[in-house]
């Protein structure tokens, strides 16, 4: 069996300002680089001396006191249900709460049904960050890939100094509750690493100076055995430093010892994917290179992708979307490697965000079609594939599928959605679904209605949006309304409840207040496919944009609101969405807030993880995209003279993906021109730093931010 690991690494026209942008020339240095430095003294103190004044000015807002201990209710009273991973005969879970920020590793056997009994914390983070004095966070999404099959009792768990990318790498021993002293443990890096049996792990690490990719992560992929000197393990693989990405992933059993795939990530669209067998011996495969994410899921020796585009394989063409299967096993005749898998019909798509598992003899998937999705499984037998709907969702929800163990078809799957609460099943094979955990209500579902709503492009293409209005609203006209998007990397943006898409239990605030909340499906996401995906990168990225404005103009153009009170938030693509949303229409909000954002494209490739991504939006220093980045880059589109409205930029110190230095260089440029800017800069959290419970003071400032600018103007 095998899981992707995740990793993790969450739609941007005032005439002048597009002309201005036309004239942009792609730079390498600027006036204010020094900020692009993550711990440069000169950008630190800039940034230390940016956000306490911000806290002043923002702790004065009309609303911030009343909102503050709303919020502190609002969190106190969310407990929200932890995802259950299920793992042989124990389950694993994260918890995070008001009163455990930082979060408990908690553990449970689970009884003749397969369900949990009592649960107790094997691993305090807070006590741990308080012992080692380093301010770890744990890296919880990569449970299901962190321990050794069968029994599940020894993991590889990474924590994460301050929340950025790098971390260490601890074993655990599970039946002891203790960490392994001296097992499999990496110190601070970039690090990739996967079981291959109890005494062997594939590992690619940035420590010594080893051979990294273009933005910075592993390209030497080692063996390495236990009780041995890392410096001294196996050399098997290497990427090449134009490489984005060189990912892990391992199928088969461990007690023979698994087998690796390695993928080379030539750029976020082509893949070169080559297997490794137990001894470290490495050979290529006949998949194509134009793969959706690579390898999905694996049913014994199949390993499963997914096709973005019509392909042709072998002399017979596949269309795109399918669901394809290719057999590993090196005896395979090369004319019998390839089988379909799964056909979408006419309208359907396959939801990346809804997950792939892994069975004995089956995959499990989320198949999307005019927004409602249903949980299929597809049964390996004799050669063939079957396929069956498990479970369907109602309309405004979303569902997940995640697997349990390599020895069963059992699986897991939550549904929520913008009024359902999330709640998470056991599905055993061949029974009903057992329920495992949920959470509890936070709002009175009946007070809100959830709807689907269109509008036309730029081009004429018809855009999706979910809208979470009230029944009833006491905003007599014009409502405020909040919206959130991502547009980018073919990832889908959906509705969840209270997740941190929105700001976890601070959405309630709004909400309590009789807000919308509306999330629009653009182009550069993956709400339709890959085609949807594609028609939104490079020279095309502008379309993301103009789906998103389009949205908003069709809302004031109806009646529904106005500028004034529509206020727009978002997160690291996200982020770049409102950032350029906000210089590029300013005519169109009330208020912008841009978290952990892309901003200057043009020396995107020098800070975090940029280099990698220049196949979605191009480079450019390529002069055939200088003209197209410099029409949206944020931070070159900035202009004297030109009303913005107000902008809040919020980052981490220790966000290594993006880079602290896009946001502060937006928010020193918004500064220069005179506009209302509010800077903050937390020093720790990483990527993630917009976290409602580890740091509830900056979700304090954004909704009293949206509150005071979006509320309180007639």
């Amino acid at each position: 069996m095998m899981t992707k690991k995740a990793f993790r690494l969450s739609s941007l026209l005032l005439s002048m300002t597009v002309c201005a942008g036309l004239q942009a020339q792609p730079q390498t240095k600027d006036d204010l680089q020094w900020l692009e430095a993550p711990h440069g003294e000169q950008a630190l103190d800039w940034a230390r001396s940016q956000t306490k004044e911000t806290l002043t000015r923002m702790e004065r807002f009309a609303s911030h006191a009343q909102v503050a201990d709303e919020l502190k209710i609002a969190l106190s009273s969310n407990k929200t249900a932890p995802t259950q991973v299920l793992l042989g005969s124990r389950a694993l879970r994260f918890v995070k709460d008001t009163s455990n920020p930082h979060g408990l590793l908690q553990q449970a056997k689970r009884n003749t049904q397969g369900v949990p009994g009592e649960w107790h914390t094997v691993l305090d983070m807070a006590e741990l960050r308080k012992q080692e004095d380093v301010p770890y966070e744990f890296r919880a999404y990569g449970l299901a890939d962190a321990c050794l099959a069968p029994d599940y009792t020894h993991c590889l768990f990474q924590l994460s100094p301050g929340g950025g990318d790098e971390t260490v790498v601890r074993e655990f021993d599970l039946d002891k509750e203790a960490f392994v002293k001296d097992g499999f443990n990496v110190d601070r890096a970039r690090t990739l690493l996967n079981w291959i049996d109890k005494d062997k792990v594939i590992i690619g690490t940035t420590l010594n100076n080893a051979a990294k990719t273009a933005p910075g992560w592993p390209a030497d992929i080692k063996i390495w055995h236990r009780g041995q000197e890392l410096k001294e393990a196996k050399s098997v693989f290497q990427g090449k430093p134009t490489d984005a990405l060189v990912l892990l992933q391992t199928t088969g059993d461990s007690k023979t010892g698994k087998t690796a795939i390695l993928t080379r990530w030539l750029n976020y669209s082509q893949l070169e994917i080559n297997l490794m067998d137990p001894q470290g011996n490495v050979r290529s495969t006949e998949i194509p290179q134009k793969t959706k994410r690579g390898i999905l899921a694996s049913v014994g020796e199949q390993l499963i992708f997914q096709l973005p585009a019509d392909t042709e394989i072998q002399g017979k063409l596949y269309s795109a979307e399918s669901i394809l299967a290719y057999d590993s096993n090196p005896e395979t005749p090369a004319e019998k490697r390839f089988s379909i898998v799964y056909q979408p019909a006419a309208g359907e798509f396959i939801d990346s965000a809804g997950g792939f598992a892994s069975g004995k003899s089956q995959i499990s998937f989320v198949v999307n079609k005019d927004l409602l999705q249903r949980i299929v499984s597809v049964d390996y037998a004799d050669g063939k594939w079957q396929a069956s709907t498990i479970l369907s969702a109602d309309a405004g929800q979303i569902v997940q599928v995640s697997n349990t163990t390599a020895d069963s078809n059992e699986l897991t799957a939550s549904i929520t959605g913008f009024i359902t609460p999330k709640s998470q099943y056991l599905i055993p094979e061949g029974k009903k679904p057992i329920l495992l955990a949920q959470d509890p209500e936070i709002i009175d579902a009946k007070k809100f209605i959830t709807e689907i709503g269109h509008a036309k492009s730029k081009d004429g293409t018809m855009v999706d949006y979910y809208i979470l209005k009230p029944r009833q609203s006491k905003w007599k006209g014009p409502q405020p309304v909040l919206m959130t998007g991502y547009g980018g990397f073919s990832v889908s943006m959906q509705p969840g409840y209270f997740d941190a898409r929105v700001g976890g239990a601070s959405m309630k605030l709004w909400l309590d207040r009789e807000g919308t909340l509306i999330i629009p499906a653009i182009r550069g996401g993956g709400e339709r496919g890959e085609a949807w995906h594609q028609a939104a990168v490079r020279e095309n990225k502008q379309k993301s944009y103009d789906d998103f404005a389009a949205v908003v103009e069709h809302l004031i153009n109806t009646g529904y609101t106005k500028a004034k009170h529509v206020g727009i938030f978002g997160t690291s693509n996200g982020g770049l969405l409102t950032a350029v949303m906000g210089t590029q229409r300013p005519d169109l909000f009330g208020a912008v807030l841009t978290d952990a954002p892309l901003t200057d494209l043009f020396r995107m490739k020098y800070m975090g993880m940029g280099a990698a991504w220049l196949n979605e939006f191009g480079d450019a220093e390529d002069p055939k995209m200088t003209k197209i980045i410099g029409a949206y880059s944020p931070y070159q589109n900035v202009r004297k003279g030109v009303d913005y409205p107000p902008f809040m930029v919020t980052i981490s110190t220790e966000d290594n993906r993006v880079g602290p230095g896009h946001a502060r260089k937006l928010a020193h440029r918004l500064m220069d021109v005179g506009a209302t800017t509010y800077f903050y800069e937390a020093e720790e959290g990483g990527h993630s730093v917009s976290d409602p419970l580890r740091n509830p003071t900056l979700m304090e400032l954004r909704m009293s931010f949206f509150i005071d600018n979006l509320m309180g103007k007639k």
